[in-house]
């Protein structure tokens, strides 16, 4: 058998394409199609050809081992088996999504789900944004990968549950960016997903952060409110959400984030009891001391890596319930914003607390709750029909779901996942019709 070279898989894609815009620009010149971007006709189409399949697969490998080379610096809580629980979900939203998009989509038709993917242009404070566009397609088409790496499936098995997954997304994404490129890795990492009269709607009620104690007030805030979502969604970036950045008149720069606070789907809510559902801070920073460049699921990273250092200004504000409407959101002052920091912090210990209870088969099962209703329980709740996903059996694992569950709890794992997410098995080519 031939040694493989890990490291250079770490360093390019397939030990060939690099990470970033040149590694984008590399990509898409190498698509047979280029179906990465999204039109009104071809959103709207049930049915893809091969070549289309193929070449959304192929840049979504890429795509995916950027972001997950990005996000190796990410650690873990320690208490909570992160890599067993998300990638047991891949292999379950596989299994399991393509009944309900298609409920989705009965629901409100391919229209629907395009205005559905409209939300992130008008909203802040909402779940349905560019990270579920993401993810609601390309996390189960790995666990399609993985799949048939456990022998579950092979490459041309479901054919048209892959394509209603892949299209389910693309219909998310030319909502909200219209036609063009549907990934953020394809749009320069940048999310400037909010209309224009949105955003200055925010960033006009910004106030400045000069006097010191305010100024750290404001970045213990937004530590104790992240690392609290952070714990609240079972150790994942699902209850947190950048757009941005936007230049603004004056020559800064705004951030517009999203911390999801009282998510009330999960057993273990009540440690969030009193709080908004959601807060959101507009942060402002000079655009000549800081560059910035936001991922596929709103993650910031810049240059230097230390931006809040740079914060000169923000506000926060407070959506109190997932259904408040945005003629509703309302400031948070500087009484209520220690109230909400200090509950954080109270609350984040709280759910240590509960997690120290728990099994490792538990919170497993717990992980997977989370991470399978993250990505499409925003857009049900919107349209209503959430309570008709739980009774047709949302929770429920899959049988192909319960026999991967040995393998991917054990040591053996990693001899899954690593040609999965490392050398192109994770979306395999579909044949030639």
């Amino acid at each position: 058998m031939t040694e493989i070279d890990v490291q250079q898989y770490l360093s390019a894609w397939l030990g060939e394409v690099p990470q970033g815009t040149p590694g984008h620009e590399q990509m898409r010149s190498r698509l047979k199609v280029p179906f990465i971007d999204t039109t009104g006709e071809n959103v709207r189409r049930d049915r893809l050809t091969a070549d289309e399949v193929n070449s959304w697969l192929d840049y979504a490998g890429w795509n995916l081992w950027d972001f997950i080379l990005g996000r190796a610096s990410e650690g873990e809580s320690g208490l909570i088996p992160r890599q067993e629980y998300e990638t047991i979900s891949f292999v379950q939203q596989w299994n399991h999504y393509p009944k309900f998009i298609r409920m989705l989509t009965d629901e409100v038709g391919a229209d629907g789900i395009v205005e559905l993917g409209r939300t992130s242009r008008r909203e802040v404070g909402t779940k349905i944004n560019v990270t579920r566009n993401w993810a609601a397609s390309v996390c189960p088409i790995l666990g399609r990968g993985i799949g048939i790496e456990l022998g579950q499936d092979n490459p041309d098995s479901r054919r048209e549950d892959l394509d209603a997954i892949i299209q389910f997304g693309r219909r998310l994404q030319n909502g909200t960016w219209g036609d063009g490129p549907g990934f953020v890795s394809a749009r320069g990492f940048k999310v400037p997903a909010l209309d224009e009269d949105v955003l200055q709607q925010l960033v006009a009620q910004v106030q400045p952060l000069d006097d010191p104690e305010e100024l750290r007030a404001f970045r213990q805030f937004n530590a104790r409110t992240e690392l609290f979502g952070f714990m609240l969604h079972y150790d994942c970036r699902a209850g947190m959400a950048d757009t941005g950045p936007y230049p603004l008149p004056d020559g800064r720069v705004a951030i517009v984030r999203d911390h999801f606070l009282n998510e009330t789907a999960y057993p273990w809510a009540g440690v969030a009891e009193g709080l908004p559902y959601c807060v959101t801070e507009v942060l402002v920073f000079p655009a000549d001391k800081v560059q910035i460049v936001v991922t596929e699921i709103q993650t910031t990273f810049s240059k230097p890596s230390n931006y809040l250092d740079f914060l000169e200004g923000g506000v926060i504000f407070a959506r109190d319930r997932i259904d408040t409407p945005m003629s509703e959101l309302r400031v948070v002052d500087q009484a209520e914003q220690t109230r909400i920091s200090d509950q954080c912090q109270k609350g984040t210990m709280a759910m240590y607390r509960v997690l120290a209870k728990k099994s490792f088969e538990e919170k497993v099962r717990d992980g997977v709750m989370v991470y399978t209703r993250e990505f499409l329980l925003p857009h049900a709740s919107r349209l209503g029909i959430w309570d008709k996903f739980v009774r047709e059996g949302f929770d429920e694992f899959q049988p192909n779901t319960e026999a991967a569950w040995p393998t991917l709890t054990s040591p053996r794992a990693a001899e899954i996942l690593t040609p999965v997410l490392l050398f192109g098995k994770g979306f395999p080519h579909v044949s030639d019709e």
